[in-house]
């Protein structure tokens, strides 16, 4: 099936309920921050980092070889003692890179898709929020180009050429229509998102859109069934997605071996207050001083 843009209307629910919620500035940290209270459970899923070979590595692992623990409301930086700006803040931090800034991995999405598809009576009429903010919808300067030369061309046709390329792939993904369109707005002004309508193989590998870099596929920032059984929401630049359904929903994606998840409360705090089991290592603010360094390394020199 096709992804159909759809008004935002159908997001209307999440809105309502979020606003119903009421609570100050920091319930925003909090899973019913995300995915509305009302539904029988919650669940965390973790997205994997990344390890020194490229691999995807469990948090779990990391813990493990730090001497950290692993737990629901754990926070990457106290776990592997890595800072959000990638630097290590211990000497025996985790040789790796944190997860990425873009969603849910599409290995996770798709063992994910198939068991929330399970679970709602509506497979057919699945809603796919996607942020408006991301560089191929609209365009331009935003999104990165590298192109090469052909050794066959001279430097005036590998120009042109170039250029035709660049103009090509900076082009809009989404029509005019669908980028002027209203968009769904929930809470803050950043958190806007087109809306589209497909089924459980789109929700699978959501296809966006196709350019001249490629299908444009990525996980959906927020998605539910039209029976509202569940509520899946990935927020902007966050390490996890929080899944809010049925218990029975919430112990398949428990018991998924793909899956790195544990359950969580609806008031279960998911910034750096939340992980009250790891320490956060302090960086070293001591400075640099070149001449305690040189005093070590010829002072064992004799004239």
């Amino acid at each position: 099936m096709t992804l159909n843009f759809t008004a935002p209307d159908a997001g209307a629910w999440i809105v309502a309920a979020l606003q119903e919620q009421g609570g100050d500035a920091d319930a925003a940290n909090l899973v019913a921050g995300q995915v509305p209270r009302g539904f029988q459970a919650y669940v965390r899923i973790f997205h994997p980092a990344m390890g020194p070979d490229g691999q995807p590595v469990r948090w779990d692992q990391i813990a493990a070889r730090r001497g950290t623990t692993m737990h629901a409301l754990a926070q990457f930086a106290a776990l592997s003692g890595i800072g959000e700006d990638g630097v290590p803040l211990a000497e025996d931090s985790w040789e790796g890179e944190a997860p990425g800034w873009d969603g849910l991995g599409a290995a996770e999405l798709r063992a994910m898709a198939p068991l929330l598809v399970a679970h709602t009576t509506t497979p057919e009429q699945i809603h796919l929020a996607l942020w408006n903010g991301l560089a191929f919808i609209h365009g331009g300067d935003q999104v990165e180009v590298v192109i090469a030369d052909d050794p066959a061309l001279d430097a005036r046709q590998n120009a042109q050429r170039a250029a035709e390329l660049a103009a090509k792939a900076k082009a809009p993904a989404f029509s005019d229509a669908v980028r002027n369109a209203p968009t769904l707005q929930i809470g803050s002004g950043y958190r806007s998102f087109y809306l589209f309508t497909g089924d459980g193989q789109d929700l699978a590998s959501p296809l966006w859109a196709r350019t001249s870099l490629g299908e444009q596929r990525q996980s959906p920032n927020l998605a539910w069934p039209q029976d509202r059984k569940w509520l899946m929401s990935t927020e902007l630049y966050e390490d996890s997605t929080i899944v809010g359904g049925t218990r029975a929903l919430i112990d398949a994606l428990l018991g998924c071996a793909a899956l790195e998840a544990w359950e969580v409360q609806a008031d279960s705090r998911l910034d750096a207050a939340g992980d009250t089991r790891n320490e956060l290592p302090e960086a070293d603010t001591v400075p640099f001083d070149p001449g305690e360094l040189a005093g070590e390394y010829f002072g064992g020199e004799q004239n």
